[in-house]
């Protein structure tokens, strides 16, 4: 009764949805209108500068002035806002948490850039998002919806996101904003923006984030949950789905910290910049397990490091704008990372994997006159990686040569183990784009856009995009938008490794009866989408938008067995023989559809002054079944990892030195990956509850240089679950959860000082 009562009282806050209030500063606010607030210049949607309203594309905007209302720590944070977005937390140590964006799920469909450059994996490993990725430095941050692979190449599949950073105010010589900040169960989380002129025409910014979080205890926050049981880590006696186990060594009690930082420092002068920004996250190796089959203690984790060095140089020379970019970047995974479940018989196993990648990219805008830009570009990358190796029996050493052994395979006649394989990938990827943006009267522009890239792992790929614009009144945009898009295989996709070896005769000769190997033929997964976007302003402050949009995907990545797919392996891995050899193929298609309405209402009562927002989205779809594709009796499964229905209301309250911004969000029932079963050709998918999550974030202004603010997270405190990987209700014995449990109520706050 909870959630409808709290839904009654939210519904009262008059509903709309925000998609960008601008960059002003906030004593103006409250002077402008929503359509000045909403009509901001972006850059993500096609490269070059241009209003939102004209940009053609889907695109929300989050001003600075939104997050600090908001009181966003991270790009986790403002993703939880956003509608047609999904986030399930604590699933996979891999990366964390998984994003659904439309219904297309995993981050490594999206791009994340900072000021345009790419700050994800370069080789495209699923990251973790949280305190990572940040948004104090954040003058904006853009959101572009559905393909764009046509400006930005792989994997720009689900979308794109632009975090376009600060920069010194021309009235101030020197910025400094610092952020120290503490909360429940060992909450922690500081950061420090500086920025500084040191000429006419040149200035210094640094940016550092720094977070650890000790993490609720599972085990009391769910004590009637057998499967966040504390007797496994209290008794030494694990009860798993392969028997009892007795590990040694460990510290009988529940640990799950996190720890993420990022850095970032910029020298720009005149028309020359250059940065570098890095990351680190570190996540538990248990996440996705329950106690009785993976040991939870905070010296098992995953790390991951990312860092990015760019140098840009831009130019204007007439009615020619050029761009020249050099970036290198690195992705690493951390060697200590480690795990300790049952796949491993609960003794310590590592993982390791790295790539880096060097980019020079040349862009050039021509303004032929007031109705026609032109753009074009091109860029040539090269790769280096080595994918993600299987489950090792020791720590990696980066700075020598790097070899292993595979986890469990010591033995009398090998006690150094079975030597693992790894790969190393070396490749590149040549690629070119073209724009072309033709407005013949003031309010039509039509976008027509293509891009072609040759790779030497797998081929060639051609994307094109289109987009109308359409302005009938003043008050009225319409949309029409066709986008193409490719997820490329990760080199660690592609040669994703899992499995164990046995041996009956001491280590003269090994055995594995299942093992996931690589597929170097891997394809990348195409996709098309297709998109209605209709905006309409009621008032000057009170607008109204419609979202329609269908995505078709090809190739899909799904497993196979090697025998009747690509007969790469004969049942054989480096003269050991294997029962069965699983790899990933490209097989199926999948369709998603759906939509989302949107509202917002700038409006005042007294001295106080609102920005109210509401969404309501649906997301339904279907997937080829993989064990029945090209069969008699083909199925068609619902789409896991979406809940159809999203609704999220919220308000942005400004009155003299306070602001209180309170955001609920509504989650109907969720997908889970398990079967429940079928009707006709259909696969039905189990489904778990779905939840309402309400935060609430409050700020008071001492003086322009210091602010006090709280944030409360699940202030409803509701005992609620998400999805996870290969969750099965029907599975009696499961390592996994029926649905992941998340976080209770959590406050946390701190002091802002700014100079």
């Amino acid at each position: 009764m909870r959630i409808y009562r709290t839904l009654c009282c939210a519904v009262m806050m008059i509903m709309s949805y925000y998609n960008g209030y601008g960059q002003q500063d906030s004593t103006k606010l409250e002077d402008l209108s929503l359509k000045e607030l909403l009509d901001v210049k972006v850059v993500t949607a096609s490269k070059t500068s241009q209003n939102s309203d004209m940009a053609p594309a889907a695109v929300t905007v989050v001003s600075k002035e939104q997050i600090r209302m908001r009181g966003y720590q991270s790009l986790l944070d403002l993703i939880m806002d956003m509608p047609d977005m999904k986030v399930d937390d604590k699933i996979t140590p891999a990366f964390r948490n998984s994003v659904t964006v439309r219904g297309i799920q995993g981050q490594q469909n999206f791009v994340i850039l900072l000021d345009g450059v790419k700050v994800s994996s370069p080789t495209n490993e699923a990251m973790p998002i949280m305190e990572n990725y940040p948004v104090n430095l954040a003058e904006q941050v853009e959101i572009v919806y559905g393909a764009a692979s046509a400006l930005y190449g792989a994997d720009a599949v689900s979308g794109v996101i632009n975090i376009i950073t600060q920069k010194l105010p021309v009235n101030k010589d020197i910025l400094i904003d610092a952020t120290a900040m503490a909360g429940t169960y060992g909450y922690i989380n500081h950061t420090l923006f500086l920025a500084k002129r040191l000429g006419p025409t040149s200035s210094f910014t640094v940016s550092g984030q720094y977070n650890y979080d000790s993490q609720p205890d599972y085990t009391k926050i769910y004590p009637n949950d057998p499967q966040l049981s504390s007797a496994p880590l209290k008794t030494g006696i694990f009860n798993t789905i392969y028997g009892t186990f007795k590990p040694v060594a460990f510290t009988p009690a529940y640990q799950a910290p996190t720890m993420a930082y990022n850095i970032y420092a910029a020298l720009n002068q005149d028309d020359f910049t250059f940065s570098v920004f890095s990351n680190y996250a570190r996540t538990p190796s248990a996440y996705g397990l329950n106690t009785n089959n993976a040991l939870y203690n905070k010296n098992l984790y995953m790390g991951q490091r990312v860092t990015a060095a760019s140098a840009g140089y831009k130019k204007q020379l007439g009615n020619f704008v050029s761009t020249t970019l050099l970036t290198a970047s690195s992705y690493i995974m951390d060697p200590q990372s480690s795990s300790r479940d049952v796949f491993g018989s609960l003794v310590p196993d590592y993982n390791y994997s790295a790539s880096s990648a060097i980019k020079a990219e040349e862009q050039l805008d021509y303004k032929a006159n007031s109705k026609l830009n032109l753009t074009a570009g091109g860029s040539y990358e090269s790769f280096n990686s080595i994918p993600q190796s299987a489950d090792l029996d020791d720590p990696v050493n980066p700075n020598g040569n790097i070899q292993g052994s595979y986890s469990g395979t010591d033995s009398y006649y090998r006690p150094d183990g079975l030597e693992a394989q790894f790969y190393h990938i070396n490749y590149f990827n040549a690629g070119g784009f073209f724009q072309a943006q033709y407005a013949p009267v003031k309010q039509l522009s039509f976008t027509l856009a293509a891009r072609y890239d040759d790779n030497s792992r797998y081929g060639s790929s051609f994307t094109p995009r289109f987009g109308m614009v359409y302005k009938p009144l003043p008050t009225t945009t319409i949309k029409a938008l066709y986008g193409s898009a490719y997820l490329a295989p990760s080199p660690s996709e592609s040669y994703a490794q899992s499995g164990s070896f046995t041996t009956s005769d001491s280590g003269r000769t090994y055995h594995a009866s299942f093992l996931h190997l690589p597929n170097p033929g891997l394809q990348p997964i195409r996709s098309h989408n297709f998109e209605l976007n209709i905006r309409q302003y009621i008032t000057d402050n009170f607008t109204f938008t419609a979202d329609g949009y269908y995505t078709l995907s090809n190739g899909l990545h799904t497993t196979a067995d090697d025998n009747l797919s690509t007969h790469l392996y004969n049942n054989s891995f480096d003269g050991v023989p294997v029962t069965y050899v699983e790899v990933l193929i490209n097989q199926g298609r999948q369709e998603n559809y759906g939509g989302s309405l949107q509202l917002n209402l700038k409006h005042s009562i007294g001295d106080a002054f609102f920005n109210t927002y509401a969404s309501l989205s649906y997301v339904t779809g279907e997937v080829d079944d993989p064990a029945t594709v090209g069969k008699v009796g083909h199925y068609n499964a619902q789409l896991p990892f979406i809940s159809p229905w999203m609704f999220r209301i919220g308000t942005d309250m400004q009155a003299g030195k306070f602001t209180f911004s309170p955001r609920l969000l509504i989650m109907g029932r969720q997908n889970l990956p398990g079967v429940r079963d079928t009707l006709g050709t259909d696969i039905r998918l189990q489904t778990i509850p779905g939840y309402a999550l309400l935060t609430l974030s409050a700020r008071y202004q001492f003086s322009k240089k210091l602010s006090v603010f709280i944030n409360v997270t699940n202030a409803l405190d509701q005992q609620y679950r998400s999805v996870g990987y290969n969750m099965d209700l029907s599975k009696k014995n499961t390592e996994l959860f029926y649905g992941q449990p998340e976080d209770p109520i959590r406050v946390m706050g701190g002091l802002n000082f700014h100079f």
